[in-house]
């Protein structure tokens, strides 16, 4: 297996969750990472997931009503396109 680099910015409270459960593993953060990104991996893959299951497109919206300023905006448009 090939190894590369691979530099990401994570929070700092997360570092530290890794550098202590790599500890707590005897192991370095390197290997600790690489494990952790594998098992999450296989969750992902195993978690058979469908497109409609984190599909957004029916959520609804509430419409908010144009301001005084928008309506003002829009009347001057439509005067010029006369």
């Amino acid at each position: 297996m090939t190894h590369v680099v691979l530099n990401v910015k994570i929070d700092e409270t997360l570092k530290d969750r890794l550098r202590q459960y790599a500890e707590a593993n005897n192991e370095n953060l390197s290997t600790t990472t690489e494990k952790l990104l594998i098992t999450a991996f296989d969750v992902v893959d195993d978690a058979d997931i469908q497109e409609d299951d984190i599909d957004s497109q029916h959520t609804e919206e509430e419409p908010s009503p144009l301001t005084s300023k928008e309506i003002k905006a829009l009347r001057k448009i439509l005067k010029k396109k006369k």
